[in-house]
């Protein structure tokens, strides 16, 4: 009798002990193994949190203000390609650049970042207005356009005169600059990455 009590003992801890953790869960997703500290991701992102934010270049690290009054941060071209076009509402060249211009924002818009940037002025001293009625003019609203009155932009950008192109690869790096044929700088963007 000692060994038949002994066997159902020892069958009853087995049956018990077996029966800890025994249950699967009816859907494989819902079991979780993940720690207190993980993130969920859609699928096809990565896990394990947000990655930290990418350094922004230091030519990309300015604060300007539009032709309209709005801010502009120079980070938010950080990791895209980039055409500057530095213009003055009184410059001729500047104005007969600007179906150049709008064919480029209608061409690479989509995947480029066309920014102009107003000096202030060649042979006289330009105002929000003049700047506006240029950018309606030369049909280039499709283009952030800020302004540089200071001439602290064409200083950041090696930039010496008026229609001048600088290009910014999506690193933020200059790899061209210089006053381009419309053919000219559509073939140069169209190489940008």
């Amino acid at each position: 009798m000692k060994r038949t009590v002994l066997a159902a003992a020892a069958a009853a801890a087995v049956l018990a002990l077996g029966a800890c953790g025994s249950e699967a869960p009816d859907d494989p997703a819902d079991e979780t193994t993940a720690s207190p500290d993980a993130t969920t991701a859609a699928p096809g992102e990565p896990t394990g949190g947000a990655e930290p934010d990418a350094a922004v270049p230091e030519l990309l690290d300015f604060t300007a203000t539009d032709v309209d009054g709005n801010a502009f941060e120079g980070a938010s071209l950080a990791g895209s390609p980039a055409v500057l076009w530095f213009w003055q509402d009184d410059c001729p060249i500047c104005q007969s650049q600007g179906p150049d211009v709008a064919a480029l924002i209608e061409d690479h818009g989509d995947r480029v970042a066309v920014v102009g940037i107003a000096g202030t002025g060649l042979y006289r001293a330009s105002t929000d207005e003049q700047r506006q009625a240029f950018v309606a003019d030369t049909g280039t609203g499709g283009a952030t356009h800020l302004q540089s009155p200071d001439g602290e932009l064409w200083t950041r950008f090696g930039v010496t005169s008026q229609s001048t192109y600088v290009l910014l690869d999506s690193s933020g790096e200059i790899v061209d600059s210089g006053s381009f044929s419309g053919d000219e700088l559509d073939e140069k963007v169209a190489g940008l990455s």
